[in-house]
């Protein structure tokens, strides 16, 4: 299964990905060759971050575990997908092909999440529908760990994953960057910033990208046309309104990635598989706009709001899909059926309001922040559907004959949720380099919509939920370059499912305590940070198998709770002069704690795809010399350790994948430009990253 292929004297490895329902095995090398007029972004270090307090608070002070994946870690690494960019975290497992094989799915801390954020606004995707993220205006991406309910309302105890756009600027940048990788993968993209005017009261950005990829299976591909800009108006030193915008057209050919399990050693098949059984068609058409102000009272006391509208338009047209994969003697069996979903629509809107105050009692500091949130998620789906028929070939098989769409299987959702929450917190700072930081939220989500199945349709039963959830924190800064710290957080999750008497879920909960150290050396080019951390979620929502054993009729049950423990370790930042590394540690032990009758979580056993160790290891050095200046070159590891399935029989070993590059900038006329090769899965590792079993969830 390994397969080299050279272009432009370029030798190009392949890129293997398939996964049995919904996992990811198996990558093979991948090279891009880029070259790139750059600007001069250099570190590796982020001092501050604001997603952890939605104040612009350095990490040394912030008593939280969060992560920073800077621009030019993004540049070296050459990240084109999120799954990429978060290797670089601990803790943290992104792997799109687990959520449908289209969407985002992102593990942090055990727990699964198909939320990220943009500038803090929230981009909620619960049918999977939005799509992968694109980087090529995002400039960081900010890792917080632990329940965020505080800030960030209805969200996954695990954490958040904010991805920090590209802002405007009053001086003049402009950059072309062409890439060329494995299997016809070819990247072109556009960035360019400056004033409109001459008082540079008015700026731009402008961020543009064409993406477009085959695949080691034949028949799959890619194309991702994408444009975001974005105006940033200074009506005075104290008031600026930021326009911003972005269009993603994406149609795709999606691997799902059905591999088979032989059901006797519980170890996947040695099946060459190089066409997918079932690709799977889909369109995205997403749009995003926004206006963000905010105005300056005087230096201590300051208000924004952003207004935001996020709108996914899929095209999902009649084809097959896999209903269940099983073995009957030594013939695998696929059970298909026809499905078409149109129309396919989701809408957010939403709007955030801060008001940040920085104040003095009693010779005390503080940082004071109020605000309120409002999203208001919409989804249509409504699903034409056959019944299922039988194939056993493995290899490209054929529909299975005489499928015929029945008006008695259709499906249709038409849901609406909406979220409102109101918050506060204070950051007081005590003598002796003490830290404070306390404060709660008021949630409430009200969730309502109607279900047809066949020719009978659903009462709408609303749903309404609501919780109070605070969170503590407390940092000594033993010295400049030591801290040490402690916090406890509650988050809330409110529950969209029914059981199989009709009745509302209760919502989810969860708690977490957290001690953790933070250091900086050498004047702050290099930092680290140790967390450990206990962290309980309660009322998790699953298939209810004694009511629902084949998992079709929507009936939910809950697990009475899931505990993750463990220890995180990350480093990054300058070694020596020119020497930039990155070092991540996880140990996550994830376990049902409390099981539930009527639930595939048996109690005792371990959560799916959370390996318990995961190590990454990436460094760069920039060359110095009178015939090498302008040189970089760098590598790094990846190693995790083997996962389950949720029944913990299936295993997915544990694999090692290493990863090269090297760059070289010199200038071409007046222009920088920098010349850069990545290869990825250098020794042609073949890996899963996980197996799910159909339906169990």
């Amino acid at each position: 299964m390994k397969r080299r292929i050279f272009a432009l004297s370029v030798l190009a490895l392949a890129v293997n990905q398939a996964v049995y329902a919904a996992d990811e095995p198996d990558k093979l090398p991948e090279v891009n060759v880029t070259a790139t007029a750059t600007s001069a972004i250099e570190g590796y270090v982020t001092p501050v971050a604001s997603t952890a307090t939605k104040t612009d608070t350095p990490l040394m002070e912030t008593p939280m575990s969060i992560q920073v994946v800077p621009q030019q870690v993004l540049q070296d690494q050459k990240a084109t997908t999120l799954d990429q960019a978060l290797t670089n975290v601990s803790g943290v497992l992104s792997n799109s092909k687990m959520y449908n094989g289209w969407a985002e799915q992102i593990y942090l801390r055990g727990f699964s999440t198909n939320t990220t954020f943009r500038d803090g606004f929230r981009i909620d995707d619960p049918g999977g529908w939005n799509g992968t993220a694109t980087l090529s205006n995002i400039d960081s991406i900010e890792v917080l760990k632990g329940p965020a309910a505080i800030l960030y309302g209805r969200v996954e105890p695990g954490g958040v994953v904010n991805l920090v756009t590209k802002k405007p600027q009053d001086t003049p940048y402009y950059s072309f960057e062409q890439s060329v990788g494995s299997w016809d993968h070819y990247i072109t993209s556009f960035d360019a910033t400056n004033a409109l005017n001459d008082d540079k009261t008015l700026l731009y950005r402008l961020n543009a990208s064409y993406d477009t990829s085959q695949s080691w299976r034949e028949g799959i591909n890619d194309k991702n046309t994408f444009i975001a800009p974005t105006v940033l108006w200074k009506l005075s030193p104290q008031t600026q309104v930021t326009l911003d915008a972005s269009y993603r057209h994406n149609p795709k050919v999606i691997d799902l990635g059905y591999y088979p399990v032989d059901q006797t050693t519980n170890q996947f098949a040695p099946v060459a598989i190089n066409k997918d059984p079932i690709p799977l068609y889909y369109t995205a058409d997403t749009t995003y706009y926004g206006i963000t102000w905010s105005h300056q009272f005087n230096q201590d006391w300051t208000i924004k709001q952003q207004l935001r509208h996020n709108e996914v338009d899929g095209t999902y047209p009649l084809q097959p899909v896999v209903g269940s994969i099983y073995q009957n003697g030594n013939v695998w069996t696929f059970d298909r059926a026809l499905i078409q979903i149109s129309p396919l629509y989701q809408t957010i809107n939403g709007t955030v309001l801060d008001l940040t105050g920085h104040f003095t009692t009693s010779g005390l500091e503080h940082t004071l922040l109020t605000g309120m949130d409002y999203y208001r998620l919409k989804a249509i789906a409504v699903d034409a559907a056959s019944a299922y028929g039988s194939s056993t070939t493995w290899i490209n098989p054929a529909p299975p004959t005489g499928l015929v769409v029945d008006p008695t299987l259709a499906y249709a959702t038409n849901t609406t949720t909406n979220n409102f929450g109101a918050y506060m917190q204070d950051q007081i700072k005590l003598p002796h380099n003490v830290f404070l930081l306390a404060g709660f939220r008021y949630q409430d989500v009200k969730q309502s919509g109607v279900t047809t199945n066949g020719t009978a349709q659903s009462a709408d039963t609303p749903q309404h939920d609501s919780a109070t959830t605070p969170r503590f924190g407390i940092l000594w800064q033993a010295r400049d370059w030591l801290s040490i710290y402690g916090s406890y957080a509650e988050n809330f999750g409110a529950n969209n499912g029914l059981d199989w008497q009709g009745n509302p879920l209760p919502p989810e909960g969860a708690k977490q305590n957290e001690i953790g150290t933070k250091a900086e050396f050498f004047g702050g080019k290099l930092i680290s940070s140790l967390a450990l951390y206990d962290l309980t979620k309660t009322n998790v929502a699953v298939c209810d198998v004694l009511n629902d054993p084949t998992c079709t009729l929507g009936y939910q049950t809950t697990v009475g709770a899931i505990n993750s423990r463990g220890v995180e370790f990350d480093m990054q930042g300058e070694i020596q002069p020119r020497w930039n590394a990155i070092v991540s540690y996880t140990y996550d032990r994830v376990i049902i704690s409390q099981s539930t009758p009527g639930s595939y979580y048996t109690q005792g056993n371990y959560m799916a795809n959370d390996p318990l160790h995961m190590v990454h290891l990436w460094n760069t050095y920039a060359l110095r010399g009178e015939s090498l200046d302008g040189w970089k070159i760098g590598g790094g590891v990846t190693w995790r350790d083997s996962s389950l399935d949720v029944s913990n029989t299936v295993v997915s070993p544990s694999y090692v994948v290493w990863d090269a590059m090297a760059s070289y900038e010199t200038k071409l006329g007046k222009q920088k430009t920098t010349f850069q090769l990545n290869i990825k899965n250098l020794f042609d590792e073949v890996y899963y990253t996980g197996a799910t079993i159909y339906g169990a969830y």
